[in-house]
């Protein structure tokens, strides 16, 4: 058996796993790098290079560093993915085919074969694939475990414990999954150890607070517009304070996924106080922002909203508007290798009226704290070792008695493990 890291090990995202034997060979994740990345994107020949006999490919989850490349994998390769993740795949691509050529991205997506959790996949010839659920600030998130020549792997994909299902993650350890002969998890936050976590449930209470206490009528969230446990949060806040949750139509398909799948395990997810934007510049209809100006609203913005916001203050001047920001501080630090040109303008408009981040308990990480990693360590003890991906170069595990793989090669117990 042979394991590839062939990117992850020392950059976060853009992560892509091998994993082979003389009999099949499969890749976990096949993700574009994420801004700010120093290394290289891989060409079209090079994917094509890569997946040329490959058996299958299962996705993780649907963010960009983990799934970015689909679109260039060869169509006889088998692409896996959770069914609800492959709806929302398909409502971006959707959305963005309408304004520039995703054509190749979305006939990739809709190629994609849908996995139900805990249903054992057989790839070829006693190679075995599992997806199990885990928490993570994408919808519908998996981890795998791979079993093949008398050898399982656990692949935790990313993954927490602070989301409102992270909960159910020790559970499915221990009553699934057992003990490993091998580990490869994701480290994101062992750069960030000393960072706050904030737990889903928090913030919306603090929101709750910024709404009803502070009375802020005219509220804008930046965040993720496919993060369920975030927007759960704002939905509920808003239907604890009577305001209105305010969404375009984009919004409003993505949560109608949330709620077709993950309605029915808890009302927590069953978006149903929505009042939706139909149309371009609906809420200068008179009757709409009346109704606007009488109830008050939180609305989710994303990226490209900034002309948006910028014409809907001009509707709404009876109070000064206000700013969530949701989501990681250095996608809005100024000159920094991660700055986003538009998160940084869309944050200007607020001039102070902003609620920050994890500063002001209003966003948190979707990936696991220190203590989760080495309790999830723990919990499956890889007789092996551990191999750490999704992570800052440098950065390591101290799993007490666990070996870690970092970059090289090794060959021990029949297995040869590569990380780049």
């Amino acid at each position: 058996m042979k394991i590839t890291i062939h990117r992850g090990a020392n950059q976060i995202g853009g992560c892509i796993t091998e994993i082979s034997t003389d009999k099949a060979k499969i890749f976990i994740d096949f993700g574009s790098n994420l801004p700010g990345t120093e290394s290289k994107e891989l060409t079209t020949g090079e994917v094509a290079n890569k997946t040329a006999d490959a058996d299958a490919i299962f996705y993780s989850h649907y963010h960009g560093d983990h799934v970015g490349l689909h679109h260039l994998i060869p169509g006889r390769v088998a692409q896996y993915m959770g069914a609800g993740a492959i709806d929302v795949m398909r409502c971006k691509y959707e959305a963005l085919n309408v304004h520039q050529d995703f054509s190749q991205q979305l006939a990739a997506t809709e190629r994609m074969i849908p996995f139900k959790e805990r249903e054992r996949i057989e790839v070829k010839d006693g190679f075995f694939v599992t997806p199990y659920f885990v928490s993570h600030s994408a919808f519908d998130a998996y981890m795998f475990l791979i079993e093949c020549e008398g050898k399982r792997i656990l692949h935790t994909g990313d993954f927490r414990c602070h989301g409102y299902l992270g909960k159910g993650l020790f559970p499915t350890l221990e009553k699934y999954i057992g003990k490993v002969d091998l580990l490869i998890t994701e480290g994101t936050m062992l750069e960030r150890k000393q960072e706050q976590v904030v737990t889903e449930h928090q913030i919306q209470l603090n929101t709750i607070s910024l709404l009803h206490e502070h009375k802020h009528k005219y509220v804008f969230a930046l965040c993720s517009s496919t993060d369920i446990d975030r927007l759960a949060s704002f939905h509920a806040a808003c239907k604890a304070t009577k305001r209105a949750f305010l969404v375009d139509s984009y919004q409003r398909k993505v949560l109608n996924v949330f709620s077709e799948y993950s309605g029915r395990k808890s009302p927590l997810f069953d978006f149903d106080h929505i009042f939706e934007l139909r149309g371009y510049k609906a809420y200068r209809i008179e009757k709409i922002a009346n109704y606007l100006r009488d109830k008050g609203f939180l609305m989710p913005v994303r990226m490209n909203s900034l002309r948006l916001i910028k014409d809907m203050m001009q509707v709404f001047t009876d109070e000064e508007p206000w700013l969530i920001y949701s989501m990681w501080d250095g996608y809005a630090e100024e000159n920094g290798k991660n700055a986003i040109e538009s998160v940084i303008a869309i944050r200007h408009l607020f001039d102070g009226h902003i609620s920050d981040g994890v500063k002001d308990g209003f966003h948190t990480s979707g990936h696991a704290n220190v203590d989760t990693l080495y309790e999830v360590c723990n919990s499956v003890r890889p007789s092996i070792g551990v191999i750490p991906i999704h992570k800052d170069a440098g950065m390591r595990y101290i799993p007490g008695d666990f070996r870690v793989f970092d970059e090289g090669t090794f060959r021990l117990d029949g297995m040869e493990i590569e990380v780049h």
